[in-house]
């Protein structure tokens, strides 16, 4: 996306809800109301470089400034924010940059309420197909940063998040009362996750495996594809080094692309794993067929879908 910065990060946030929302038509005028899409400065408490990191790895963030609605305080400066990181990549072979990015996830008001939190105002994924777009949602050259061939995110960096659900509240003398709000049905549709190899001749022979969390999927062999569902919540897509892979808040009913490659070099053989655009992983996986039942080690979560 910056082919000219050869040497730099492209560190995105993103958060971790990506859930339904309905709104009240109306509120009673003496309700505070915190609505979804509300905008609050945060930065990164303590550095990350991609040298260090591995996706999941927790990250640290400050609220930069009080969150005040009706001259009320909601959410106070200072307040901590947490996040994690979703991918890291160590620079350093063969001239390769670093990369990193990380997801802010939550907060806590000033009643002591926890806080969802995401990187766009809107929703992102409404139509159930997220991928690169959930990465691509937030890419600023404030991020962009040099230091060697390792990426970084210096303490301090400032970023404009968004919440990510409604909390109302009412005044009880001078203290901030949580307002309990009719619960709504969450969406339990699961996740899905398409992983595909491309057919490439150098390395056909070679299976790396790929694995969600803690739980072998399949060897994944030339030219086939494969699908899972997943409960939505955080997983780790991942090959068998547990610093190659991405960690998501997957939404309900979204739908993730990973495409599996052969790690160049003099370690070949380690299967790399990238989160892919849906237009050019649909297109591709289109083309192979689905993985042979003898390189499945899940069976049970494995499925044969094809992408819409």
């Amino acid at each position: 996306m910056f082919p000219h910065l050869k040497q730099s990060l492209v560190a995105i946030l993103l958060f971790a809800s990506l859930s339904p929302h309905i709104y009240a038509a109306a509120y009673p005028q003496d309700e505070i109301v915190l609505t979804e899409g509300t905008p609050i400065n945060v930065a990164i408490a303590k550095e990350v470089t991609s040298k260090e990191a591995k996706p999941n790895d927790p990250v640290d963030f400050t609220v930069t400034e009080d969150l005040v609605i009706n001259g009320q305080v909601v959410v106070r400066k200072g307040t901590a924010a947490v996040g994690s990181v979703i991918n890291a990549e160590k620079g350093g072979y063969m001239g390769k940059s670093g990369k990193l990015a990380v997801q802010v996830e939550s907060t806590t008001t000033s009643d002591g309420q926890k806080l969802k939190l995401r990187a766009a105002k809107g929703r992102e994924g409404d139509d159930k197909t997220t991928s690169t777009m959930v990465l691509s949602m937030m890419i600023s050259p404030a991020f962009l940063f040099r230091k060697g061939s390792e990426a970084k995110i210096a303490p301090g960096t400032v970023v404009t998040v968004y919440v990510a659900e409604e909390k109302r509240f009412r005044l009880e003398g001078e203290t901030l009362v949580p307002v309990v709000m009719e619960a709504t049905a969450a969406s339990s549709e699961d996740a899905t996750v398409f992983i595909y190899r491309p057919s490439k001749w150098p390395g056909r022979a070679l299976e790396p495996s790929v694995f969600v969390d803690e739980t072998e999927l399949a060897r994944m062999d030339n030219g086939r594809y494969f699908a899972i569902k997943l409960k939505p919540g955080k997983h780790i897509v991942r090959m068998t080094d547990d610093k190659k892979g991405y960690a998501f808040d997957m939404g309900p009913g979204q739908t993730y692309y990973f495409r599996i490659g052969i790690e160049a070099g003099m370690w070949k053989g380690q299967g790399k794993i990238t989160l892919d655009d849906s237009e050019r992983a649909i297109k591709e996986i289109k083309k192979l067929k689905f993985i042979g039942a003898d390189k499945i080690k899940a069976s049970t979560m494995v499925v044969e879908i094809a992408p819409k």
